[in-house]
């Protein structure tokens, strides 16, 4: 058992007792100042030559280096001395560099893979969590999201979502067969999907800020002539050849309703006798209910409908053969983008002159959608023809083919 100090001796002002123990062995302990390790501490030796030694190390370092340096052991101090030449002309601190490796070590959420992430997210989409209005969103926006970020994942599945890397989604995002509408459709996707990533705590940065965004040339807005669309309408009148298309022609091609917007209504959206079709906020693009007006010409044509109830068309899958048929029928092979609601619009502001009314029936928020794709497309007089189309009188063959089909920008 130790005994009491039998003297004690200062070097550099630093104090080293005398320690003698019950078998006489005898050892000096230092008593280290609290401003040394932050605490009172003692170290002891068993010679007086070995304390002076360690005091003289301990206020070497403290001259050489500062308090904080002789809180570092020596490994550590070599380490921050190679670091710093690591980092030397980045402009960043030591700290700063040790705070981003730790958010990107461990992001505050924790880790969790592409495959994990992608399915957390797809929940919060389909209860309409994470989206900009709060709300759910429509069938086939979700099914797009589902099936491209699904693409994504069979890629990344069980790599951590921190570590996927900026050049490694700017290479499986641009890929020879993939067109730029469809690198754009999966650039907007993903840039979505990590926004959220960054949200949820599960990355400190948005890598689709670094990849290169797809810039798809806009494809030249194109119309039918009247001739064209003339031939579609009689030949669509055979119900059995044509399922369900005759309506969706003349919805889209005389009302401008979008197609995705015609497979969602029913019959009962239709109020032939006041001559107008309701798209409800269920339906509707933007989630706004309008109203739009049935022309006469079109009255005519949904009255030879055989069957009046039930969906005013079917999907785009169930309808794309029938439809490809159809227009081989007539003798249309080239299928300008949109072309029976760049139709309508193009006509019926031809016909009208009023940019408010037509914007009102496609439903767009202002006119500048109307002024890029439909403006100058056709004139007044072709117009008139085209809102005259009667399934009692059709043109005779040829009477119409002089107004043909206007591919030239808007103006």
């Amino acid at each position: 058992m130790a005994t009491a100090a039998a003297k004690a001796i200062e070097h550099r002002g630093v104090t080293i007792r005398e320690r003698k123990s019950a078998s006489g062995g005898v050892s000096y302990r230092v008593e280290c100042p609290v401003d040394w390790f932050g605490k009172r501490t003692f170290k002891q030796f068993k010679t007086k030559a070995k304390c002076k030694g360690f005091i003289d190390e301990r206020i070497n370092e403290r001259n050489q280096f500062g308090e904080l340096a002789s809180a570092l052991t020596a490994s550590e101090r070599t380490d921050a001395i190679k670091a710093l030449k690591v980092i030397k002309g980045s402009g960043a601190t030591l700290e700063e560099c040790a705070q981003f490796y730790i958010a990107h070590n461990r992001p505050p959420a924790g880790d969790i893979t592409i495959k994990e992430l992608v399915q957390a997210y797809i929940e919060k989409r389909k209860k309409g969590l994470g989206t900009r209005r709060a709300r759910t969103l429509s069938r086939r926006s979700l099914e797009d999201i589902v099936n491209r970020l699904t693409a994504f994942s069979n890629s990344y599945d069980t790599k951590q979502a921190k570590a996927v890397t900026s050049a490694q989604i700017e290479e499986w995002i641009h890929r020879e067969e993939w067109s730029l509408q469809t690198r754009l459709n999966y650039y907007r996707v993903l840039h979505t999907f990590f926004h959220f990533a960054v949200e949820s705590g599960y990355r400190t940065d948005n890598p689709m800020k670094k990849v290169p965004k797809p810039s798809p040339e806009t494809p030249e807005p194109g119309i039918l002539s009247v001739a064209q669309f003339e031939r579609l309408l009689h030949e669509a009148l055979d119900a059995e050849k044509y399922p369900m298309i005759l309506s969706y022609l003349v919805f889209a091609g005389f009302c401008g309703i979008r197609p995705e917007e015609v497979e969602k209504l029913t019959w009962d959206n239709v109020n032939l006798e006041e001559q107008f079709v309701t798209i409800p906020t269920g339906v509707a693009k933007g989630r706004q209910i309008r109203n739009v007006e049935i022309p006469d010409c079109a009255i005519e044509w949904l009255l030879r409908v055989a069957t009046r109830n039930g969906p005013l068309s079917e999907s785009y899958h169930k309808r794309r053969w029938p439809f490809t048929r159809l227009r081989n029928a007539v003798g249309i092979s080239e299928w300008p983008h949109d072309a029976l609601r760049h139709s309508a619009g193009s006509y019926h502001y031809a016909l009208h002159e009023n940019a408010a009314k037509t914007v009102a029936m496609l439903g767009h928020t202002d006119d500048k959608m109307l002024f890029r794709h439909y403006r100058s497309l056709t004139t007044k007089k072709a117009a008139e023809h085209y809102f005259r189309i009667s399934p009692r009188h059709p043109s005779p063959k040829g009477a119409l083919e002089t107004v043909s089909i206007q591919t030239k920008s808007a103006t």
